[in-house]
């Protein structure tokens, strides 16, 4: 059914075993070998030094959104798990809703971890559904909880509640479809010359498919902060020579016509004559657009006709909302800044989190800029986020090691007592 991956506690990101949901269910309602942690845990205010020294270190957590190679990170994620975790903070009951699969008490006994069996559920869409199915919860959730690798402490209510029957939350997908033609690698990149965009009145025609990202959101914009989104905006040069006026002309209206299933054969060849007349040089005659036309109504009518998704964003606006150039580049360069700062802080913590004590010794800011190969400024800029965690791991280290120091001077010690009567006995 579903699998969910675990680890050693909230200071590791190594996968330590994956597990059935139900085996998962098993340990929050019966408790297992750290249930004595749990408990003693849940003895100390949260938030205390106690508290939180018996949380991070002493008891497993749980991963529910995705699946990872090796460790978690978003760039080692392969594939949803199909469920989507909600954490529900500083709160009694929980609304019934048949879209809950489970619900339990939290190790702090404050609030509530939620499971919702999703699909379509990706990294770019994560926070977009973690958004939408807590409104349809109505539940106030903790968006600090809103990340595609949240980790959940294991925690123990023996009247957990589980219904395998919930409903699914279907997020609206895009279907992405390869070209209906083979284009040349020049043609491949096709997008939209806006000087033929022009509409008779009260008829509105897409040349782009990004409004299907905000059907049913009023978001401002989107960000993809993984793989960049590809869409579909095509584009025709504002000159075609002759060789490849026909293949130009197809591929245009080819995806204009799947952008808008209701154009009419009329407007198409309107469209089609003014492209001819100022794009083609020399320009094609009127049997040849024609042709095309009814080729691409023929392919409509035996949906053959697919939108060819061709140009890559990062960013997309909603093309409902009207906004000025500086105001989106704003917001581009605000956002482009914040993912390469998600990165670089990725970058640090998974150096940090594969220190080799015994190769590198103790962490420093020095060392982990030579080993990132990120400048020491950057590190430094960085480093309040990983303060704590460094000098938790490098006092571990100190106490390891001052261990070892004292064998050692021990076992020197226990030598010379060996050597003594010996040496004597040469001289």
């Amino acid at each position: 059914m579903y699998k969910i991956t675990k680890y050693r506690n909230a200071q590791s990101s190594i996968i330590q075993d994956t597990l059935m949901i139900e085996e998962v269910f098993e340990i929050i309602e019966k408790g297992d070998s750290k249930l004595n942690h749990i408990k003693h845990a849940r003895s100390f205010e949260k938030g205390s030094t106690d508290y939180d020294e018996v949380r991070k270190f002493l008891i497993p957590t749980f991963r529910f959104n995705f699946l990872f190679k090796d460790k978690a990170a978003n760039n080692n994620i392969t594939k949803p798990t199909g469920l989507i975790y909600i954490d529900a903070d500083l709160i009694d009951t929980i609304p019934q809703s048949d879209f809950i699969f489970a619900k339990w008490k939290s190790l702090s006994l404050t609030g509530y971890c939620i499971l919702v069996k999703v699909q379509n559920l990706s990294f770019d869409n994560f926070k977009d559904y973690y958004n939408k199915i807590s409104s349809i919860l109505n539940i106030n959730s903790d968006a600090g909880a809103r990340k595609a690798t949240q980790q959940t402490i294991q925690s123990y209510d023996p009247d957990i509640y589980i219904n395998y029957n919930s409903k699914i939350y279907k997020h609206p997908k895009i279907e992405k479809v390869s070209s209906p033609i083979k284009q040349k690698k020049g043609g491949e990149c096709l997008t939209r010359d806006d000087t033929l965009l022009s509409t008779p009145r009260n008829v509105k025609f897409r040349y782009d498919n990004i409004d299907d990202y905000f059907i049913d959101n009023d978001y401002q914009y989107i960000v993809f902060s993984g793989d960049k989104e590809k869409i579909c905006d095509p584009y025709i040069p504002k000159r075609v020579e002759k060789g490849n006026r026909n293949q130009y002309l197809f591929i245009y209206l080819s995806q204009i016509l799947a952008l808008n299933p209701n154009m009419n054969k009329p407007y198409l060849i309107a469209m089609a004559d003014n492209i001819n007349l100022n794009v083609m040089k020399p320009k094609l005659v009127d049997n040849e657009i024609l042709k095309i036309v009814n080729s691409l109504f023929k392919m409509k009518g035996s949906n053959e006709l697919k939108i060819y998704l061709n140009k890559e964003r990062r960013i997309i606006f909603n093309p409902k909302l009207r906004m000025s150039f500086q105001d989106k580049m704003k917001i581009v360069n605000k956002e482009l800044g914040s993912i390469a700062s998600e990165k670089t802080t990725q970058k640090i913590y998974e150096c940090i989190e594969m220190w080799d004590f015994q190769f590198e010794g103790k962490i420093t800011q020095r060392k982990v800029a030579d080993l990132t190969e990120l400048h020491l400024s950057t590190i430094k800029r960085y480093w309040h986020n990983f303060k704590s965690y460094v000098k938790d791991l490098n006092y571990g280290y100190k106490l390891e090691n001052g261990h070892q120091k004292s064998i050692s001077a021990n076992c020197a010690l226990d030598i010379s007592y060996i050597l003594e009567p010996l040496l004597k006995k040469a001289a």
